[in-house]
């Protein structure tokens, strides 16, 4: 698996809620597609399903529906901010044996949001963090089962 440079991923982690972050992105893009480079899966993805979205709806609205989908434009609020990063550092806190409540309150102040949100996106992070087990656990029992196949039908070296 090719992970992502570590710049592309930090902006698009942080696109929906910094408008710089969401040009970032498409700077990054930009110079890919001037450069011949393939683009990485994950920008490839996100480009083309903002494409897809936008041009679904109605012409008069496509535009702004466009900018909307690539992040630089918020529909309502954006959001205040990245719940993995807040969640994790909520869930290092703890970890380390830091009161609750002061964990709640540094989180808060280091995102500028307030402690119910830093609870809402750990609460967010830590059913995502499952959903990541079970998945890497079904793909381990896939990787197993498989192996275990091929041993099964491999010729006898005797």
């Amino acid at each position: 698996m090719k992970f992502l440079p570590p710049e592309l991923e930090v902006a698009m982690d942080w696109s929906e809620s910094d408008p710089q972050q969401a040009a970032e992105v498409l700077r990054i893009a930009a110079k890919y597609l001037r450069s011949g480079e393939k683009l990485p899966l994950a920008l490839a993805l996100f480009l083309a399903d903002a494409f897809e979205r936008a041009m679904s709806k109605a012409s008069m609205v496509r535009g702004s529906e466009l900018l909307i989908n690539l992040n630089l434009k918020a529909m309502n609020k954006r959001p205040a901010a990245n719940f993995e990063y807040v969640g994790s550092q909520l869930q290092k806190r703890i970890d380390s044996e830091i009161p609750r409540q002061r964990a709640l309150k540094e989180v808060a102040e280091k995102y500028n949001i307030d402690k119910k949100t830093v609870q809402r996106m750990h609460k967010k992070y830590i059913e995502f963090r499952s959903w990541e087990d079970q998945q890497d656990a079904s793909l381990s029992e896939e990787i197993h089962s498989d192996y275990a196949g091929r041993a099964k039908n491999a010729p006898n070296s005797k």
